[in-house]
């Protein structure tokens, strides 16, 4: 969950820690949780789930996720797409990534330790989905904010890839909503998924290409049937455009 620059006096990595809690595990730094597994499950029934979908868009997804945290988007990802999935992790901090190994053991992807937006910047591949979950405490780093990164996230998807970002709703996020929205409506298609009931994080969809009906198609279409999919479709039929 950190893919991004950071200063001492922001992130101290020994502050990061593993607590189980019952058969609820989890991943945090001071009283924030970063990453959540429970069980022996795939889903957590909160915001990490939402990035599934998205992959589903594609039959044989080529995924980036900037920002690994403990690893939850990642195990998630591995287990339900298996071999269909080429999965790249960009992660700055050695230290999360090595959390990582511990708390998701079974995480099937390529783990790049190094800045989120300047992998985004240089790298030469193209990706289906772009899935964005870097945050300092509670609040994505100034640099995915900036035009530069959505130009560079732009250049560095398929045809019709999507962008996909973990936005809490905080009061300093809430205010720089709308016009992070702007920017990112400036190059594609934008709109939002509520995600779990009472949880204060959405989840912007940005499409290049496919539109909201076609996005939810080819979801529909390639996502298996089960209990914790329908929800999370029931949530994306609510998709609204920005």
């Amino acid at each position: 969950m950190l893919g991004l620059r950071k200063k001492k006096q922001e992130i101290g990595e020994d502050e990061f820690r593993i607590e189980e809690n019952g058969s609820e595990r989890v991943l945090k730094y001071g009283n924030i949780t970063y990453s959540k597994l429970k069980g022996d499950g795939t889903y957590t029934g909160e915001y990490w789930d939402y990035f599934i979908p998205v992959a589903y868009a594609f039959p044989s997804p080529r995924v980036l996720l900037i920002g690994l945290g403990g690893g939850t988007v990642a195990f998630q990802l591995s287990t339900l797409l298996r071999e269909k999935i080429s999965l790249d992790v960009v992660e700055l901090s050695k230290r999360v990534v090595g959390l990582s190994q511990e708390f998701a053991p079974n995480t099937n992807a390529n783990i790049v330790i190094g800045e989120g937006s300047t992998y985004v910047a240089t790298t030469n591949k193209r990706y289906d989905a772009i899935l964005l979950d870097a945050y300092v405490s509670s609040r994505i780093p100034e640099q995915f904010l900036q035009r530069r990164f959505i130009e560079d996230a732009y250049r560095a998807l398929s045809e019709d890839g999507v962008l996909a970002i973990n936005f809490a709703m905080t009061l300093m996020g809430a205010l720089k909503f709308s016009e992070y929205v702007s920017k990112l409506k400036e190059r594609f298609r934008v709109f939002k998924v509520n995600t779990a009931m009472f949880e204060g994080n959405v989840i912007i969809v940005c499409s290049k290409k496919l539109s909201r009906n076609e996005l939810l198609d080819r979801i529909s279409t390639n996502m298996p049937q089960g209990k914790e999919n329908e929800s999370l479709m029931r949530n994306y039929a609510r998709m609204e455009a920005l």
